[in-house]
């Protein structure tokens, strides 16, 4: 519930789901959030803790799960597990169904160690005999440079995978993964914020009401997007004069120009890249942590974007607000084709600064065209709902 594209996903698979079954309950396995009872939905830590403790059979152990709860919540100073296992044993047996909304962990991006993370959401499943779907999300490359046995590795993924009803790879690129693996339970599907077309409100999605205003930009306003790891995927100082350079070529345009943070990751990045600009002084700060559907509000409001978050383009993608993405992975590319948005997609490991620099000025040029063209892709993709198929797949 931290990083604002997760959120997404489980939201938008929330209440699809209740927008489908009026009065069924939702229960969140959330890996990270805080103030859980803010929420009108409930959360529960599927996290380290709960994990092993269901990994290794610990609740099955009479007067074990207690006592090791209580002393974890000792060690890490938390009262969030207190009553947790039992309550998430209860969700498990009551469950009509398991849907994974949980983003990107089983591909070399990761180490293996987080592809397991996901495994073992199956073979939770299996343990209480629920039928389980992989809601759209990424998969691949299957290469990990980690001196293990890959092959015996992707057979345990293949054995895993299998018991899945349906699995929704989101790129082609991890369709062509888990074909290799010879599953016959995949289809393509397009990220799941996108393709829906309902999206909780953020009064919907809070117990209760706040007064808080959101900080709009000015109008006719340019967006600007960061995101950390970039610096983790690219040259680290290639990127900062890179970001640098895009911020003080907007200035020099006469844009108006936010930095907007969508994750609380980024925060320790926005001055240090201030500071390499010429116009520290002109770049307006947005700031305060937002739900997603907030975000998807405020960036409604750019006539444009730059931006490195997966999530801050699917946002601004379903708002009808154009994007120039510097990115590095296949995911960017396969969103931005949805739209017929290709040409403004960059590598951040090799982006050619003059190029981008170009299309920031073609992007200002163009931006009310790219507009209409996204929104008449969006309606297409919002012609079927991928959470209805997931739910007749399990019916059927």
């Amino acid at each position: 519930m931290r990083n604002k594209g997760s959120q997404a996903m489980f939201l938008s698979l929330c209440y699809g789901l209740k927008s489908i079954f009026k009065d069924c309950e939702v229960v969140g396995f959330s890996n990270k959030y805080d103030s859980p009872e803010q929420y009108a939905f409930e959360l529960l830590p599927y996290d380290d803790y709960t994990r092993l403790v269901f990994k290794y059979h610990l609740n099955k152990i009479p007067f074990l799960e207690p006592l090791l709860t209580r002393y974890a919540g000792q060690r890490r100073k938390t009262d969030k597990w207190n009553g947790a296992v039992p309550a998430m044993e209860k969700a498990l047996r009551e469950a009509d169904a398991i849907l994974d909304a949980s983003g990107y962990t089983l591909g070399s991006g990761w180490p293996k160690g987080g592809g397991e993370m996901l495994l073992q959401t199956i073979r939770l499943a299996k343990r209480y005999n629920k039928k389980i779907i992989l809601m759209p999300q990424s998969f691949g490359p299957f290469d990990w440079d980690d001196g293990g046995n890959n092959e015996e590795f992707l057979k345990k993924v293949k054995k895993e995978l299998s018991y899945a009803t349906k699995i929704y790879p989101r790129e082609k690129e991890g369709y062509a993964c888990l074909e290799s693996l010879g599953l016959n339970n995949i289809e393509l599907s397009s990220d799941m914020v996108i393709r829906e077309k309902l999206f909780p409100t953020a009064s919907e999605i809070y117990a209760r009401s706040s007064d808080e205003e959101l900080e709009y930009p000015a109008e006719g306003s340019v967006g600007f997007i960061i995101n950390e790891n970039v610096f983790r995927i690219g040259d680290s100082d290639a990127v900062f004069d890179l970001y640098a350079k895009a911020l003080d070529r907007l200035v020099d345009k006469g844009e108006n120009v936010y930095i907007l943070n969508t994750s609380t990751a980024d925060d320790h990045l926005v001055e240090s890249v201030l500071k390499k600009t010429k116009n520290r002084d002109k770049v307006s700060l947005i700031t305060k942590e937002y739900a997603s559907p907030e975000l998807i509000e405020i960036i409604g409001k750019f006539k444009y974007i730059v931006a490195s978050r997966y999530h801050s383009v699917v946002f601004a993608y379903r708002s009808g607000v154009p994007v120039i993405i510097l990115g590095w992975a296949n995911k960017y590319i396969d969103l931005a084709e949805h739209f017929q948005q290709e040409e403004y997609v960059f590598d951040i490991r090799n982006p050619g600064v003059d190029q981008i620099i170009e299309t920031i000025d073609r992007m200002g040029e163009n931006h009310e065209q790219e507009s209409r063209r996204i929104s008449a892709r969006l309606e297409s993709l919002q012609a079927t709902s991928v959470i209805k198929d997931a739910v007749d797949a399990l019916n059927g």
